[in-house]
């Protein structure tokens, strides 16, 4: 995979490494990917870092690639082909269940209900394009000077699930990479469930920003990183069973949760984002 390219973006919820359909689909600038790993924008917001250093990152991505544009990443010309807006392909695309809420998350202004939806839908894509699609969402609205706890709802919804193993359909594997297909599920899962830790980091960082108690435990990610120094699954969920839930928990218990949605009310709604305004949304 190619990491500067659309397949690692957060914009691309559809696909993540060897996970996802055929085609990837940006929700900034509404076109199916056919090529997403060979194709990139100035708004590349990389899935596989943390939250500082994807911003950092993409600082330096935004001065190489347009941003109202995406271009193949290595010669920077205009995709054609590759990212098609064609409604036929937008037909085609919205057939799968997923790939339907992806393009609703991008055209229509009700993301967190998009979201919502893919919180219900069962499946490991399901839930990459969950993960992704929220740290777009939840940054975008940090950066409007909205609070973190705009997130609040995506923050439980992936922590009740942090520790659980994903299921991984052989469908859902677009490629072995000439692994063994039981092996590529295995490494398949382990990313998921980083991916999970990725969001719950990124919030805990906006949260860490604006002060908030929940914000003591960030770094998460990179202690994951430290102490887990293996592609096991069990090994990770073990890990975070007993080391980051207990700091989650400590940080912001139940209690404190159904409280805090009525920050929510106070948040000015977010309008459809479109791809000339701002970086996140």
């Amino acid at each position: 995979m190619n990491l500067q390219s659309c397949q690692n973006c957060w914009f691309n919820g559809l696909q993540y490494g060897p996970l996802g359909l055929p085609v990837g689909y940006c929700s900034r600038h509404l076109k199916v990917l056919n090529v997403a790993e060979e194709t990139t924008c100035g708004l590349q917001l990389r899935k596989d870092l943390s939250l500082k250093r994807a911003l950092e990152v993409a600082g330096i991505h935004r001065k190489h690639y347009p941003v109202h544009e995406i271009v193949t990443v290595v010669e920077k010309k205009p995709a054609n082909g590759s990212a098609s807006s064609d409604p036929a392909d937008l037909k085609s695309l919205t057939s799968d269940p997923v790939g339907a809420i992806a393009f609703d998350y991008g055209t229509l202004g009700s993301k967190i209900e998009s979201l919502a939806m893919l919180k219900n839908t069962a499946g490991a894509r399901a839930e990459v394009a969950l993960t992704s699609l929220s740290r777009a969402y939840v940054a975008n609205c940090v950066s409007r000077e909205g609070r973190w706890t705009s997130g609040i709802h995506l923050y439980w919804w992936t922590k009740s699930r942090l520790a659980d193993e994903p299921q991984i359909a052989a469908s859902d594997i677009r490629t072995v990479g000439g692994l063994q297909l039981s092996r590529q599920v295995a490494l398949t899962a382990w990313s998921v469930v980083m991916l999970r830790l990725t969001l719950i980091d990124d919030i805990a960082e906006h949260a860490a920003s604006q002060g908030d108690q929940l914000g003591l435990a960030r770094g998460l990610l990179n202690k994951a990183a430290e102490d887990v120094q293996s592609f096991n699954i069990k090994t990770l969920t073990r890990w975070i069973q007993t080391t980051a839930l207990p700091a989650l928990d400590k940080r912001l218990p139940y209690r404190t949760y159904v409280r805090l949605p009525n920050d929510l009310h106070r948040e000015p709604p977010e309008p459809a984002a479109k791809p000339e305004h701002g970086v996140y949304g």
